[in-house]
């Protein structure tokens, strides 16, 4: 190793090892113990919503891999290499067999092996080490003898000021993308799934403000959107004048593709493994000729794509820039009118119907469904007044989250090209600290 270097094992605390969980964790079970996937990750942090679970009696026989607050958590096996401090709620829960535990000493120690395995050439290490014969597979003698960088512990504790400063940021704008988006969900929930305003109307409400679910609270601005809410259902459930339709009223399915004839030079790519929850949170630029297969799909901005593969691992996003090249693995959903962008992502994208579709999906090792099934999503067909009177609610929204998009996309560029240099020493940390100001 080098000067500066010491084997990950050795930072471990003695009485616990580097491990990894569960091998053979057999059918799901309801009642059971929850465990970490490689599903669980969303780049560099965990995401405990999905759990599957498995039957005590298994999980008892890996105590060993039970993950404990300010654990370092590791992606091993298909997309190696994410890492992930294990949040106070992952208590109670042990790990998959894709999944490598490392234990930590303290909170100090945890970050510091959090930013060391995310460094350009940690990240090379794993990927030469992998075994590549059926998946990609991170074997647990390379992580025990990892070369981490490991300079005095006051300068340890600087450099990690000025990287969790940037990772804060980056943080709390994907909360506040979360919330932003949760709220365009919500009142599209309420419009064109509960038909809310209707049916307050139905039990007496008056008042605008009232009627529209306190979204607007200027009277003369609720009492418009008001006006265009019918009073009464139908005998079909949906408020008078309304229609059943699909996502084929209002979008157009994969509508353009590259060819050999039309392809460009480069194409900058957008896989399904970096495609999460409404988020596309890495890309590749490849030289056409040696772009994957896949890399095929022109995406544009006001597009919503959704992936058909293992749908319920949910790689869908709503496009913010151009210059994009999809897999064939998504359903690109363009929309027939700009105004209309809001709504098809909505629909398209609800927990409701991301759980329809991996319901739907087949295949064995590979479920998944056809683009048509992602377009063939029912909705409400409204008046055209009603989903432009969404859009201009909800359209500021997805430019904001966009924006912040953009901004930690920024933050990540700072923070990736800091990382090595400040953990190589290669760089002052008062040079740092002003870039991060």
């Amino acid at each position: 190793m080098r000067e500066r270097e010491i084997a990950l094992s050795k930072l471990c605390p003695p009485n616990r090892a580097i491990t990894y969980g569960i091998v053979q964790p057999g059918k799901p079970h309801e009642q059971g113990i929850p465990i970490v996937r490689v599903n669980n990750f969303r780049g560099h942090r965990m995401d405990l919503s999905e759990r599957l679970c498995v039957a005590p009696d298994v999980e008892t026989a890996y105590s060993r891999s039970r993950p404990q607050e300010n654990d370092v958590l590791i992606t091993l096996v298909g997309s190696i290499g994410q890492v992930a401090i294990a949040p106070k709620s992952i208590t109670g829960w042990n790990l998959a067999r894709a999944v490598g535990l490392i234990p930590t000493q303290d909170r100090h120690h945890a970050e510091w092996i959090f930013y060391a395995l995310q460094r350009p050439d940690a990240q090379r290490y794993i990927r030469q080490h992998a075994n590549t014969t059926v998946q990609a597979t991170f074997n647990l003698k390379d992580l025990v003898n990892f070369p981490i960088p490991y300079p005095s512990a006051s300068e340890r504790e600087r450099i990690l000021e000025v990287l969790s400063s940037l990772d804060d940021k980056i943080e709390l704008n994907r909360r506040m993308n979360e919330t932003l988006d949760a709220m365009a969900q919500a009142i599209f929930h309420d419009w064109f799934v509960d038909f809310g305003p209707t049916r307050r109307m139905l039990v007496g409400a008056t008042d605008p403000v009232e009627t529209m679910g306190g979204l607007v609270q200027e009277a003369e601005q609720a009492q418009a959107l008001a006006d265009l809410c019918p009073a009464k259902l139908g005998d079909d459930g949906l408020p008078e004048g309304w229609s059943s339709s699909n996502l084929s009223s209002y979008a157009t399915l994969n509508p353009e593709s590259w060819g050999a004839k039309t392809a460009p030079n480069h194409v900058e790519y957008v896989d399904l493994a970096n495609t999460k929850w409404g988020t596309i949170e890495d890309t590749a630029v490849y030289i056409w000729s040696a772009a994957p297969s896949r890399a095929r799909r022109v995406i544009r901005p006001g597009d919503t794509i959704v992936g058909t593969v293992r749908p319920g691992n949910g790689s869908f996003a709503f496009v913010g820039r151009d210059g994009l090249t999809a897999s064939t693995g998504f359903a690109v959903l363009r929309p027939s009118r700009p105004e209309f962008a809001e709504f098809v992502n909505c629909a398209a994208t609800s927990r409701e119907n991301i759980a329809r579709l991996e319901k739907l999906a087949d295949g064995g090792a590979y479920p998944a469904v056809r683009p048509e099934v992602v377009i063939a999503t029912e909705v409400s067909r409204a008046p055209i007044e009603v989903i432009l009177a969404f859009s201009k609610i909800a359209a500021p929204m997805f430019a904001k989250i966009e924006n912040l998009k953009a901004e930690n996309r920024a933050l990540a560029v700072t923070r990736d090209l800091l990382l090595p240099k400040l953990m190589d020493g290669e760089i002052q940390l008062s040079e740092a600290e002003e870039a991060t100001v």
